[in-house]
């Protein structure tokens, strides 16, 4: 239960990595709701954050530098801001696990341990926790029937990032079992949108950046996946801090299962004269082909997402302003 003191408190959303891509969606997203965050993150780069927040609003965000797995700046900023909930978004990708698996672990591990163990030494005020798992926790299509992964389903991760994501898993049921520290786990997939531009599934935002911009592009991989507008994750993540009990839970995201021809075709709807220049590599990616999001919807309610072919829409008419603008330069991606 929530205490008296904190039930008619303001709400006070920390939003850790908040200067990546779906940090900067969740700022979005909670201005958008009338709630001040505070931004946490070990860069000072805005850049994500100013292609979806004007420079107005970026004044009424709390910016706090730091590391995340500093718990005692962690804890400090909790108490001294009033947090009521987190929103647990730091962390490499792919790549940058794949490249320095030590720095990787130190982040996506130790950072998750780090939010916890602040949270627990704020006890006994209960402040609601989500955080990101990811997709990653599981292995290629073929084992699961028919290619769809259950919030339930085995994990096999095939790099070391989704290993340190099923660590983090496993982390946060251990300190809902020991300290009554609750937690909801989400699972993205292949998230797309303005500020999608590292990691493994960023293809598919590129390829829309791209056609934008007039050029060509390449995806570096096929087959098919779920693809979900990065304002929907962002909503969901937040939602889910919201509802957070005293349990651990880990949750699928669903969105649009779709094909990588598919993107393409609803690119080049958007952009007609991108026909042909838009590509893929036929390759598939070593996760699932559909996950199941039956317990998300149950645990928030019903939950609408953007068709692929409005977000497609929606991001490269973004894309377009963002180039008008100059706040994107697509020689910066090699586009």
């Amino acid at each position: 239960m929530i205490p008296p003191s904190q039930q008619n408190a303001p709400e006070r959303f920390l939003v850790t990595g908040a200067m990546g891509c779906l940090g900067a969606w969740t700022i979005r997203t909670l201005l958008d709701q009338g709630v001040n965050p505070i931004a946490f993150d070990i860069s000072a780069n805005r850049s994500r954050l100013r292609l979806v927040v004007s420079e107005d609003e970026l004044e009424t965000v709390e910016l706090i530098r730091g590391d995340i797995t500093d718990t005692e700046l962690v804890g400090r900023t909790i108490a001294e801001q009033g947090v009521t909930h987190v929103v647990h978004l730091a962390a490499l990708q792919v790549p940058g696990c794949r490249a320095d698996p030590m720095l990787g672990a130190r982040v996506n591990v130790l950072g998750t341990i780090s939010i916890l163990e602040a949270l627990r030494a704020h006890q006994p005020s209960r402040i609601g926790l989500s955080y990101a798992s990811s997709y990653a926790v599981f292995g290629r299509s073929e084992r699961y029937p028919d290619g769809k992964a259950l919030d339930a389903s085995p994990p096999d991760p095939g790099t070391l990032y989704g290993i340190y994501k099923v660590t983090d898993e496993h982390v946060a049921r251990i300190y809902a079992q020991d300290n009554q520290l609750g937690s909801v786990g989400l699972r993205p997939a292949i998230v797309y949108g303005p500020g999608r531009d590292q990691g493994l599934t960023s293809g598919a935002t590129m390829a829309m950046l791209a056609a934008a911009a007039g050029g060509s592009f390449r995806i570096p991989h096929g087959g098919r996946s779920v693809f979900q507008f990065a304002s929907d994750v962002a909503r969901t993540f937040v939602e889910a801090a919201r509802a957070c009990g005293e349990e651990a839970k880990v949750f699928n995201i669903g969105g649009a299962h779709a094909s990588v021809p598919e993107v393409i075709q609803a690119i080049e709807a958007t952009v007609p004269e991108s026909t042909g220049l838009i590509s893929f590599d036929d390759v598939e990616l070593p996760f699932p082909q559909a996950v199941d999001d039956g317990g998300l919807q149950r645990f928030l309610g019903p939950i609408e997402y953007i068709p692929l072919t409005d977000g497609v829409a929606r991001t490269v008419t973004a894309f377009r302003d963002l180039l008008q603008r100059g706040l994107v330069s697509p020689q910066a991606f090699g586009l």
